[in-house]
């Protein structure tokens, strides 16, 4: 995936302006900021939530294509590209693996049916992610941990070239944020580029190859995880005095 003078926005009005660069295959990037700064704003950009503002972004497909954001076609983008967002959504009473089944419908055709690869995609996603027990459960009936990790299990099941997570750690107590460290280790070497939104420093600076930075004023630059370590990098980010 290739930025190139990119800018993103609301209402056609830019807010944050990237650095041209280029995201390698199976790099892991972080995007770290304070609240309100552009770091969602970036991710929905990227899944085509929200139209580019200005420049574009190039990504180089499963299928040896190269695409522009701008005009990239729904279902090439939904097999190149699949995402993890924090908004609350309702299960409608389906079971979980019927939530996670979801991800493989831009492989299925019109009818929607699954073939064996696709039920095996599916119960390997939910034992990546540690929910393979609450299988014939009904979403609706979960916490907020459990559906978050049952929302990750479907990105997963989608095969995406890159994955976009944002506040993959939200709703996770400790035990799960140390196993999303560990997923995304593997993910990285199934080849998968992984960029996401996250406030765990911690786990920004273990897992990260490099950082995006957007500071509170929407200015956005390109970081060395190690820069995390540094105090007077952190406050100058998060505006603390």
């Amino acid at each position: 995936m290739e930025f190139k003078n990119l800018s993103i926005g609301y209402n056609r009005i830019p807010l944050v302006h990237l650095p041209d660069t280029v995201i390698e295959k199976d790099e892991v990037i972080s995007i770290v900021g304070p609240n309100g700064s552009g770091k969602s704003t970036l991710l929905k950009t990227l899944t085509c939530s929200l139209p580019i503002v200005g420049g574009d972004v190039i990504i180089h497909t499963k299928d040896g294509r190269t695409e522009s954001l701008l005009n990239i076609d729904r279902e090439t983008a939904a097999k190149n590209i699949s995402a993890l967002f924090t908004d609350r959504i309702r299960g409608n009473g389906l079971r979980c693996s019927d939530i996670v089944a979801a991800g493989r419908y831009p492989y299925t055709g019109f009818f929607g049916k699954l073939s064996s690869r696709d039920e095996e995609l599916i119960r390997e996603s939910m034992d990546i992610t540690g929910t393979t027990d609450l299988a014939d459960k009904s979403f609706d009936s979960l916490s907020d941990g459990q559906k978050q990790r049952v929302l990750l299990a479907r990105s997963i099941c989608q095969e995406p070239l890159v994955l976009l997570l944002d506040e993959p750690t939200a709703f996770l107590d400790i035990r799960y944020q140390y196993q999303l460290k560990d997923i995304i280790k593997l993910l990285r070497s199934r080849g998968i580029t992984i960029i996401m939104s996250i406030h765990e420093l911690a786990i920004a600076a273990e897992c990260s190859d490099r950082l995006i930075t957007i500071n509170e004023n929407h200015e956005a630059e390109i970081n060395a995880p190690s820069s995390l370590n540094d105090e007077a990098f952190i406050r100058k980010l998060f505006g603390i005095e």
